[in-house]
């Protein structure tokens, strides 16, 4: 539960920019003590990427497709007063994924695939990478790791050169999986999940798998846009401000006090844009060149994605909930992406249909399709015309699942077709590039680089969300949610 600090006469004023999951998630905290919240959406709906598309009878979930530590979702909820189940219902998947390949191999990440021996040995080492780092880095802020430094702790010493190795993720599951190039493909996708090239990341990313083997993949019912609309009211309840299509053009400190748009008055600033985006937009000109320079050169940008969205007229029984098609040359893969700055000439497919949990997101007989490759981020040294290649790039994609993976005459089923690509992630969600999760972890230390939630030099001034610690990810902006609420929380307390 949220501590309780001294209380004050009145209640702080707390301007909140972004109402994505991780802002949603700190003002919700905040306003249960008491402070005053206004929440600032640039859109036209709260989500932030979490977001949801209708169109012909179809919906489709726009960002996060699955979720994983739904004990998150419940914590937040119950230190609120509520139960979770009151506003969402989580639907546990059998097979959280089924990969395949153009060969013809299918595995299902079912019970039975966590199980195996080969598997259960990677999941033992990767045990080792939760137990050291869970409390440190998704329960706290980084320069709050000394917490851990209790008796407890020590016998969780004897991982740390695991956390420390300087092995690539890619170098580590080859270890593990030795003559097993489907296995080792499989746990190399785990990299995306904070938007890195298996090839670069650090080895330590590893508990990204043991991280969904232990805590299952779930749906929320209704669509993942529900955990959006459950938020919203939350804060109904508890009279929070919403002001959707306000955008936030300055945030300048006067007075003790933070100026919104030269107007309003706030006692703190929650961002919850993207830093990368955010920092020249509201920090001082010094301060902005000293946060450029510290990360121009040693950090990359995280994949961006080219999605469509497909109202399909046919069910095809192969697809499971969440589906992978792999890529015959992953390396290539990563290396067109980040070396070369362009998209992958034969990308790695991801489909997701939710229909067939939600059966109203599609017209009878129809399915829903979210079809998400990764992409570059735009970089101006490395033009990419999506809107002049996007249907070219679509078609490629479409022609490989109906060549490669059997999805006969797919392209002549398709209904509706509406494409996202990297240009619209920087200009919907001022994302820099379009990166999903600001910088790409591709250091030993990458985990410790993470802008910092409160950033040196901005008095009562925040970062929530992917691109701050620590991470992307649904439970983890919700964390980081909470790290700020806590962080306020603990200065001064205003009276209830």
């Amino acid at each position: 539960m949220l501590e309780e600090e001294t209380p004050l006469p009145a209640r702080p004023r707390v301007a909140v920019i972004g109402a994505g999951v991780g802002g949603l998630a700190c003002a919700l905290r905040l306003a249960h003590a008491a402070y005053d919240i206004t929440i600032f959406e640039r859109n036209e709906r709260v989500g932030g990427k979490l977001n949801v598309l209708l169109l012909d009878g179809f919906a489709w979930d726009m960002g996060p497709s699955l979720l994983t530590m739904p004990h998150v979702f419940d914590e937040l909820f119950a230190d609120l007063g509520r139960r979770r189940s009151d506003y969402l219902r989580f639907v546990p998947l059998p097979s959280t994924c089924r990969y395949r390949w153009s060969d013809g191999t299918v595995v299902d990440e079912d019970k039975e695939f966590w199980e195996r021996p080969d598997v259960a040995r990677f999941l033992e080492y990767a045990a080792g990478l939760y137990e050291i780092s869970a409390d440190a880095f998704l329960h706290h802020p980084l320069e709050d790791w000394w917490r851990q430094l209790r008796p407890g702790f020590l016998p969780k010493l004897r991982h740390l050169p695991k956390i420390a190795s300087r092995q690539t993720m890619a170098e580590t599951v080859r270890r593990f999986f030795p003559d097993n190039p489907f296995l080792q493909q499989l746990f190399n996708r785990f990299a995306t999940y904070n938007g890195s090239s298996p090839y670069m990341t650090p080895s330590a990313f590893n508990i990204i798998p043991y991280v969904q083997a232990r805590f299952g993949g779930w749906y929320v019912q209704g669509g993942m846009y529900a955990i959006a609309r459950a938020l919203v009211a939350v804060a109904k309840e508890m009279e929070i401000t919403i002001r959707l299509n306000t955008e936030v053009r300055s945030a300048r400190r006067a007075g003790g006090r933070w100026q919104i748009n030269g107007s309003e008055s706030f006692d703190y600033v929650v961002c919850n844009q993207d830093v990368l985006s955010a920092v020249p937009r509201f920090f001082a000109p010094d301060q902005a060149q000293k946060f450029a320079t510290k990360h121009a050169k040693r950090d990359q940008l995280s994949i961006s994605g080219f999605v469509m969205y497909l109202g399909v007229d046919r069910q095809y029984d192969s697809l499971d909930h969440h589906n992978i098609f792999f890529s015959d040359d992953y390396p290539a893969e990563f290396r067109q992406m980040f070396d070369e700055h362009r998209p992958a000439d034969e990308p790695t497919i991801y489909v997701a249909v939710n229909a067939r949990k939600d059966p109203a997101h599609a017209p009878e007989g129809c399915d829903n399709w979210f079809v998400l490759v990764n992409a570059p981020a735009l970089n101006p040294r490395h033009a990419i015309d999506w809107a002049g290649i996007r249907e070219a790039y679509g078609a490629r994609i479409l022609e490989r699942l109906e060549q490669r993976f059997g999805f006969d005459n797919l392209r002549s089923h398709i209904r509706v077709q509406q494409f996202f690509t990297p240009a619209d992630f920087e200009t919907r969600y001022l994302a820099q590039g379009g990166a999903l999760y600001g910088f790409a972890s591709h250091s030993t230390f990458s985990a410790f680089r993470r802008p910092a939630i409160e950033p040196s030099g901005m008095e009562n001034f925040f970062f929530v969300g992917g691109s701050t610690h620590p991470g992307g990810g649904l439970p983890l902006v919700c964390l980081s949610g909470k790290m700020v609420a806590e962080r306020i929380i603990r200065r001064i307390r205003p009276a209830a």
